[in-house]
C-alpha cells in the first residue's frame, strides 16, 4: 500500500520541481542597477553598478587614468537606493526623460535597473530624479568611490543593442568574412560573460583572468563575427548587439603610479627609433 504524502510536503516537491526546472530566461535575478554618469560641462563620465547584496564597481577613466574600484557595501545604503529606484517616477515612465538641455550643465544618468522583474533603461538630468533619490545616489556613490583599486581583474565586456547607425553600419558580408547568420543562444551560452552581457544590455560583464578573454576572443574568431575581436557584431535570436572588451584598469600617472610610470616608459622605447651603429673606419 502507498503511503499518501501530507499536502505541504507535495507542495514544497512541486515548488523545488518548478525552480529547477523553470524555462531559460525567466528564472529569479538578484536585484541589482548599473548606470552611467556623465557631466555635461567637464565631459567626463564614470560607470556605476550595485547589487542588492551589497557588491558594488566603479570604472572611471580620465586623461590620465583608468580606474576600476569593486567590493562591498553596506547593504543599508544599498536597500535605500533601491527603495528610490522604485519611488521614481523617471524610471517608472520607463523613456528618455531629458527634455531640452539646451542650458543644462548638471550630470546626466543613464541607469538600467529592474522595475516589477523587467529589465528598464531610463536617461534623465540626474536633477530630475528628485532630492531623495539624489541623496540616496550620493551616499552609494561615496562608498563606493572609497573601495581599493582593482588590479586582477583583466577586462569588462559590453553589449549594446545595435541601433540607428550602428546597426546600419553593420556589414555581415564585410570585414572578416562572417556571412552575418544568427548565432543560437546554446552557442553563446558557452561564453558566460558573453551571454551575461545580452541578457542585461549596458552592464559591464566582468572577464576574470586571461583565459577568460581568450575564451571570448577564440569564439570571435571561430563564428567568424563583423568587427575585431575587442568590438564585434553579434547577431542573436534577441538583437544584433554591438559588443566591445573594456580594459579594466590603467596606471593612474597623476597620481605617481609607479606601475603607470614604468608601462608609458616602455612605450616610449618602442616609439624611440633605434640609433645606427657607428661605421667601422
Amino acid at each position: 500500500m502507498i503511503r499518501r504524502l501530507p499536502l505541504a510536503v507535495l507542495a514544497m516537491l512541486s515548488a523545488a520541481f518548478l525552480t529547477a526546472y523553470r524555462p531559460y530566461g525567466l528564472r529569479a535575478r538578484p536585484e541589482a542597477a548599473w548606470m552611467t554618469v556623465s557631466s555635461l560641462k567637464t565631459g567626463r563620465e564614470y560607470y556605476l553598478e550595485v547589487s542588492e547584496d551589497g557588491s558594488a564597481v566603479m570604472r572611471e577613466e580620465t586623461q590620465t587614468s583608468l580606474i576600476t574600484r569593486r567590493g562591498t557595501i553596506a547593504k543599508q545604503l544599498v536597500s535605500d537606493f533601491f527603495r528610490e529606484i522604485d519611488n521614481s517616477e523617471v524610471i517608472n515612465s520607463q523613456g528618455d526623460a531629458g527634455g531640452k538641455l539646451v542650458f543644462y550643465r548638471g550630470d546626466m544618468l543613464k541607469i538600467s535597473a529592474y522595475i516589477n522583474g523587467e529589465l528598464t533603461r531610463t536617461s534623465a538630468p540626474l536633477k530630475n530624479f528628485g532630492d531623495a533619490f539624489a541623496y540616496a545616489f550620493g551616499e552609494v556613490r561615496k562608498a563606493v568611490a572609497a573601495l581599493p583599486q582593482e588590479r586582477k581583474l583583466k577586462a569588462f565586456l559590453r553589449a549594446v543593442p545595435a541601433t540607428g547607425e550602428d546597426l546600419a553600419s553593420y556589414r555581415p558580408d564585410s570585414g572578416r568574412g562572417g556571412d552575418g547568420r544568427i548565432v543560437e543562444t546554446a552557442e553563446i551560452m558557452k561564453v558566460k560573460p558573453l551571454m551575461s552581457a545580452i541578457e542585461e544590455p549596458y552592464r559591464l560583464i566582468p572577464i576574470e583572468d586571461e583565459a577568460g578573454l581568450k575564451q571570448l576572443q577564440d569564439f570571435v574568431s571561430a563564428k567568424q563575427l563583423h568587427g575585431l575581436r575587442t568590438l564585434f557584431y553579434l547577431p542573436s535570436t534577441r538583437g544584433t548587439f554591438k559588443c566591445q572588451v573594456l580594459d579594466a584598469w590603467r596606471g593612474d600617472l597623476a597620481a605617481g603610479d609607479k606601475a603607470g610610470k614604468d608601462a608609458k616608459k616602455a612605450r616610449r622605447r618602442l616609439r624611440r627609433p633605434r640609433r645606427r651603429p657607428a661605421e667601422v673606419k
